[in-house]
């Protein structure tokens, strides 16, 4: 067990766990919202979205809020719209944990328990409140599997809707 600057212990496999994790949660996140912004690029540029938004939406809920209305709206995309829900229900679920796993900070160095003890910076009514919680080691294998099932969820759609825009007499509302 090396010991840090400060003096505190720390064991170098779980921190070599707890950071590959990490590493785990934002690359996976990553590749599921770059297909989640394939599919608002489809919708609002070649699917008619565009007539229900000035602006493309840059920011998670504002997508998600853009690909329901899409869903809702657009008739042409009733096949997509239980799909298209599922995807959405689960990208809800997943971005608070995984929000909260890379921007809080890690509160201590060693496990204790079989989890590290983070802390966020929260704001509730103009103030600035710290909330901790604990990132279990047995939670990721779950975790690991709902973010790699909702990349495959987001790439899936987007491959379908981008089949619309291709075929020339099939779904696409030739915008």
């Amino acid at each position: 067990m090396p010991i840090s600057p400060g003096g505190t212990k720390y064991d170098d496999e779980e921190l070599d766990a707890l950071f590959k994790a990490v590493g785990f949660v934002v690359v996976q996140w990553g590749q599921a919202e770059q297909s989640l912004e394939i599919i608002v690029a489809i919708l609002y540029q070649n699917l008619g979205g565009k007539r229900l938004m000035k602006r493309i939406p840059v920011l998670l809920a504002p997508k998600l809020k853009f690909l329901r209305e899409c869903l809702a709206k657009l008739p042409h995309l009733r096949e997509f719209k239980a799909e298209g829900d599922a995807l959405i229900q689960k990208f809800e679920e997943l971005s608070q944990r995984r929000h909260d796993i890379i921007h809080g900070a890690v509160a201590s160095l060693a496990m204790d328990g079989g989890g590290f003890h983070f802390a966020k910076l929260d704001v509730m009514n103009d103030f600035h409140v710290l909330r901790e919680f604990r990132f279990e080691s047995s939670e990721f294998p779950k975790l690991a599997k709902d973010l790699i099932d909702l990349g495959a969820a987001a790439t899936s759609l987007g491959r379908k809707l981008w089949e619309c825009v291709e075929k020339p007499h099939g779904n696409a509302p030739g915008l």
